[in-house]
């Protein structure tokens, strides 16, 4: 899909359902989002498809209320945006750079942001700078940051 493409649906989903939030779009879709507290260095969030089960999203709870917004939405983007039958989506250091990656970090931004926030398009932003938008957002710990 190409990055006008994944930011118009992520404006469009916006105005749709009058909110930005990824837990609130989840649910419209039927997407089932679980929140598990495993240690923060093992796992952060991912998305499980696969034919004939509603999609989920897992989501470590140990990180901030902030941070679980942000990787629900980067994972609400795998689940939108790529519809093969089985998936699993899990961010490592050897997939970090794929197209599926970029993708899902456009849509989370996309989603999460005004794009008149930035002093650039969002299509113009790689995916080094989209991903460093979204991990300045993640952080250990609960509360608001």
């Amino acid at each position: 899909m190409r990055a006008q493409q994944i930011i118009r649906l992520a404006c469009d989903i916006k105005s749709v359902w009058k909110t930005n939030n990824p837990f609130e779009i989840a649910e419209k879709y039927g997407i089932k989002v679980l929140i598990r507290n495993v240690n923060i260095g093992d796992f952060k969030a991912q998305t499980l498809k696969m034919e004939g089960y509603p999609t989920i999203i897992s989501i470590n709870g140990l990180y901030s209320t902030l941070s679980q917004k942000v990787l629900c939405a980067h994972e609400l983007g795998h689940a939108l945006l790529h519809t093969e039958p089985i998936n699993h989506f899990d961010v490592t250091t050897k997939n970090v750079h794929t197209n599926v990656e970029y993708e899902a970090n456009l849509f989370a931004v996309a989603l999460l942001c005004n794009e008149d926030e930035f002093n650039m398009p969002l299509a113009k932003m790689s995916n080094a700078v989209l991903k460093s938008i979204l991990d300045c957002n993640v952080s250990y710990g609960q509360g608001e940051k």
